[in-house]
């Protein structure tokens, strides 16, 4: 196994653990909230795979990201960025959202968030089988050295994977709170 493989085996396992904690959740699950600061389950599974799309189309293979590419920018509604914010992105992945933001945010039918993460799982995993492999040391962003494409292989899993685990966390409280 190579490390191309590898990445993509654990980017695709990642994922496979993701889709496996909501294939039963309805809309309502995906919009439930254990307190007024949580993000729900539907906010975090946007958030996850707006964010893989940004990291493999902004520096692992730069070219339009998913969202734009495929118009899913246009289906659901984003709030105005916060005045804190300085730059466009973080209105678009959800990085920096207010409680109220995201609470106002209406949640995505579910089958349209898992459709747009396949297809950024998809064009990710193409990024990986395709990428040259001797580049892995070099930061593609000037202004963060420490931020190499391995680092970025790295995530591409991994915030997933935290997110995961708070998603997880949230069926948990909901069977608690409401015994689910």
């Amino acid at each position: 196994m190579d490390i191309r493989e590898f990445v993509a085996a654990s980017i695709t396992r990642t994922r496979n653990g993701t889709l496996s904690l909501v294939k039963d959740l309805d809309q309502a699950d995906m919009a439930w909230r254990p307190a007024p600061f949580a993000n729900p389950i539907g906010f975090l599974l946007f958030h996850a795979f707006r964010v893989q799309d940004r990291y493999t189309h902004s520096w692992l293979a730069p070219s339009r990201h998913v969202w734009e590419a495929e118009g899913w920018n246009s289906r659901w509604p984003m709030p105005q960025p916060h005045p804190g914010a300085t730059e466009l992105w973080f209105s678009e992945t959800g990085n920096s959202w207010t409680p109220e933001q995201v609470a106002a945010w209406p949640i995505p039918p579910k089958e349209e968030l898992l459709a747009y993460g396949t297809r950024v799982l998809e064009s990710t995993l193409e990024v990986v089988r395709t990428f040259d492999t001797s580049k892995l040391s070099v930061a593609p962003r000037p202004d963060r050295p420490d931020f190499t494409y391995a680092y970025y292989f790295h995530m591409a899993s991994h915030h997933e994977a935290q997110h995961q685990a708070q998603i997880d966390c949230i069926l948990g409280l909901k069977r608690g709170v409401i015994g689910v």
